[in-house]
């Protein structure tokens, strides 16, 4: 994915930088894996692992799935937000845009714009994030 500077904030410029730096250091199953960042005058190139599509494209597609369907993205989303936890790090912006599907229906976590690593000394988050 290529991402152009000209029009950026310098502040969304710092929040992209954050967003690679916070993934660069994650590597579970469920979470979109980045293969390579980097940086020009002009642009950033973030390299991920290859997905599907999108867990909203089934929802929107069939309306519903089978329990057991949705237990299975349950079980795999817990998985992915308990190692993000784990290693002090909140997502943000869960929504089914942000859940990408790989290989054997393996669910990845992605878009990682609004996550934010926490301190040592980080006890709440107060303010509200995410797509309304």
């Amino acid at each position: 994915k290529y991402i152009a500077k000209h029009g950026k904030s310098e502040k969304d410029l710092r929040n992209l930088r954050s967003e690679i730096s916070i993934q660069r250091k994650l590597e579970h199953p469920g979470i979109i894996l980045l293969l390579d960042a980097f940086e020009t005058e002009t642009e950033f190139c973030i390299v991920t692992e290859f997905a599907q599509g999108e867990l909203f494209e089934i929802l929107e597609a069939d309306g519903s799935l089978p329990e057991l369907e949705v237990q299975n993205i349950a079980t795999q989303m817990v998985g992915a937000l308990h190692y993000l936890h784990s290693n002090r790090i909140i997502h943000r912006d869960m929504k089914p845009q942000n859940i990408l599907i790989g290989p054997d229906r393996q669910l990845k976590l992605c878009d990682f714009g609004f996550a934010r690593a926490m301190s040592q000394r980080t006890l709440v988050l107060t303010s509200v994030k995410g797509t309304p």
